[in-house]
């Protein structure tokens, strides 16, 4: 008996000693590594640090987020720098020997920064899922990520509207300046003195108001550059053209009604936000891009929505200005190899990860150009957006111009909103400017 107990002891000895060691082997092991996708590649052994250029201040907080979570799952950490002058900032970040890995950036950087400073994109994954139909292409090749798809418009609150008017708002019924002018005086006459809301930055007062004399020529890329090579050779002037007077028209009315009129360079861009939130006016001339500013102030069974930009004597009243108005670039100067190679996979992560898709629609709030994408718009700004582009109901947005054509001439049209230019005046200004610059093409 004595034996027995003595060996059942030996053997309860010796698995308690394997499971132990066991559990030290285990303790031991590394972590699991993650499924491998084909689209993105492998975690790295050791954390790589690269930093990304934002440009779109208002979806920092949603790339932070994402870039947490690529970091942990693929051992890269990325710093986030945001910026609201892309060219500017880019320009100086290559001049300090410090450009940033990736860069959220205008047309005109991924022109000038192509073939020399930044990556071929053309053979990553996401090209063949909208990345070659909406990438920024220079010589055949695409150096330029499609970030965003965005449209130029007016934002509306349509319950304010309908509760003045006490009927149905139809934003089709508004697609001319008359139709539009009679709408406002409507609205004033139930008592909303202005109905308008106009921002005050350089990039909002001062350089979309005036793209929409580009973009409305005829519609389309080809036709706004042929506008302005006429302007460059002396064919044509921008007093002249007939686009153009009637988009000042429209932008006269809008200034007119103007809620910030009385200081209009001093308007406050989140103040003007829970102004159409909140029905203290009924449209904000802004972008779709407006909703994670305007969200904190939307107003809980409010309804909003966007309206194409009211012009008459036009033959693309009715459709909104779309366009790819971010790409993102990827640095072959200041980057090693190993920093190069995690740019691509973040990029193919936003694409092809349900987290990063995630990422992009639902925390960035944007429409996106990749058709793998099926997760639905999520605010009703960019729902609208989504409406018109399914109906086909939408013109080129402007992607042709120099970077410092923002520099240039959006004083000149601060000053035009602000009564210190005339028509004339603002229509010589650009004429003295297309007459020195050509469309990038």
């Amino acid at each position: 008996m004595k034996k027995i107990l003595a060996v059942f002891l030996i053997v309860l000895l010796s698995c308690f000693t394997l499971f132990a060691n066991g559990n030290k082997e285990a303790a031991k092991a590394p972590a699991a590594t993650i499924a491998v996708n084909p689209e993105i590649g492998e975690a790295f052994a050791n954390t790589v640090n690269i930093s990304l250029m934002n440009s779109k201040p208002e979806i920092t907080d949603a790339l932070e987020e994402g870039a947490a979570l690529f970091g942990s799952a693929y051992n890269v950490n990325i710093e986030i720098v945001e910026t609201d002058n892309p060219g500017l900032t880019i320009a100086q970040r290559y001049a300090s020997g410090d450009a940033p890995t990736i860069a959220i950036v205008d047309s005109a950087q991924v022109k000038e920064l192509a073939g020399q400073r930044i990556a071929d994109l053309t053979s990553e994954p996401w090209v063949a899922v909208g990345g070659d139909a909406m990438g920024y292409k220079v010589d055949g090749k695409i150096y330029g990520m499609p970030l965003t798809i965005e449209s130029m418009c007016l934002l509306y609150n349509k319950t304010v509207i309908e509760e003045l008017l006490g009927r149905e708002f139809v934003p089709e019924d508004y697609v001319t300046l008359d139709q539009f002018q009679t709408l406002v005086d409507e609205l004033v006459a139930a008592g909303m003195e202005t109905p308008v809301i106009l921002c005050s930055e350089d990039w909002a007062l001062g350089h979309k108001p005036i793209q929409y004399v580009y973009d409305y020529q005829d519609g389309t890329k080809a036709g706004a550059i042929a506008f302005l090579k006429d302007v460059h050779n002396g064919v044509t002037t921008f007093e002249d053209n007939e686009v153009f007077n009637n988009v000042y028209d429209t932008l006269d009315l809008f200034i007119k009604y103007n809620i910030n009129r009385d200081d209009p360079l001093a308007a406050d861009y989140d103040l003007n936000a829970s102004y159409l939130a909140d029905g203290e006016a009924a449209f904000w001339v802004n972008g779709t891009w407006a909703w994670p500013d305007f969200a904190p102030y939307a107003v809980e069974g409010a309804e909003y929505g966007i309206l194409p930009f009211p012009i008459n004597d036009s033959p693309v009243q009715g459709k909104v200005v779309v366009d790819s108005t971010k790409y993102i670039v990827a640095d072959i100067i200041n980057a090693s190899e190993e920093q190069q190679q995690a740019a691509k996979m973040f990029l193919n992560w936003l694409v092809f990860d349900p987290a990063g898709q995630d990422v992009l629609i639902n925390k960035c709030q944007i429409v996106t150009a990749f058709s793998n994408i099926t997760l639905p718009p999520t605010n009703p700004f960019n729902l609208g957006l989504q409406e018109y582009i399914n109906a086909g109901l939408t013109i080129d947005g402007a992607s042709y111009m120099p970077s410092d054509h923002r520099t240039v001439l959006a004083p000149t049209m601060q000053a035009y909103a602000a009564g210190e230019v005339t028509r004339a005046e603002l229509a010589t200004a650009l004429d003295n400017y297309w007459t020195t610059n050509l469309p990038i093409e």
